[in-house]
């Protein structure tokens, strides 16, 4: 079941690479662009891959050790997520609405409503803003009112502290109100990071600054964005859970646009887990 749980959560983060692009910051705000600009120039920047595959190597760590694995990922937009370890020994399915996954290893599957990945990151997500995540895009739609009025100077390791067009949100999480951070690249209008905290958690001292760094986060960062033929994505992301799990997604080859299959059929004599 661990496992199970592990590559679930390991879609949620998953990205794709080829060809490098190098990544580029403005200095200062010296475009002057205003929030009705940027948000325009994110939404002219979606991506429009309709098939994509890749290999990755996946880094998880957890209480200072390490597990690697390597997986293939295939997505077709709009319609479903294929994740498959060397040799089909362990496959998964990501629909709209559904979740299948089966372990040749183990034999059994799992067979759940879309909805189990809230459960997971603990976050209100629907199948088209997974793909978003997975493209470095907002998986909120941001406004106007929703901009910092700053462009964050600093350029560390972080990617939340590189110069960015910040943005912030509030969201409605059963009963928890959350604060999405959004943190856009100037240059490509991607997504440098995007962050999610307990709005509630803050003190009154820090209730105006854009994140406090002690508080428990869901964020993604977006390390490295290539390009393939037009088609700009992110090659590596790190994926924080709120327990300071992480998983570091590093993707070695890519294929988009081009006739893929999606094989997954569940063994019979398997026996279901039930997860819900």
């Amino acid at each position: 079941m661990k496992r199970s749980k592990y590559l679930i959560v390991i879609i949620i983060i998953l990205s794709v690479s080829s060809c490098a692009l190098k990544k580029e910051y403005v200095i200062g705000d010296s475009k002057r662009l205003t929030a009705k600009k940027i948000i325009k120039s994110i939404n002219e920047n979606e991506h429009d891959i309709k098939t994509f595959q890749a290999r990755a190597r996946i880094d998880y760590f957890r209480k200072n050790k390490v597990k690697t694995n390597t997986a293939t990922i295939r997505i077709f937009s709009g319609e479903k997520i294929w994740i498959s370890a060397p040799l089909g020994a362990i496959r998964l399915l990501i629909t709209n609405d559904s979740i299948k996954y089966y372990n040749k290893l183990e034999r059994n599957y799992i067979k759940t409503s879309f909805s189990y990945i809230e459960n997971i990151i603990g976050l209100n997500i629907t199948y088209e803003m997974l793909e978003k995540l997975l493209f470095g895009q907002p998986v909120l739609e941001l406004s106007p009112k929703d901009f910092a009025k700053q462009l964050n100077m600093k350029n560390s390791q972080y990617e939340d502290k590189l110069r960015s067009y910040i943005f912030k949100k509030l969201i409605d999480y059963e009963e928890t109100q959350l604060q999405g951070l959004f943190y856009v690249n100037p240059y490509n209008f991607k997504l440098n990071s995007q962050k999610f905290f307990n709005y509630n958690d803050k003190t009154p001292q820090s209730i105006n600054t854009i994140s406090n760094d002690s508080q428990k986060a869901f964020s993604i960062n977006y390390k490295t964005y290539n390009s393939i033929n037009k088609h700009v994505y992110p090659r590596k992301i790190l994926f924080l859970d709120w327990n300071n799990k992480s998983i570091n997604i590093d993707m070695k080859s890519v294929i988009i646009d081009k006739k893929l299959n999606i094989p997954f059929r569940i063994p019979k004599g398997y026996s279901q887990v039930i997860v819900d």
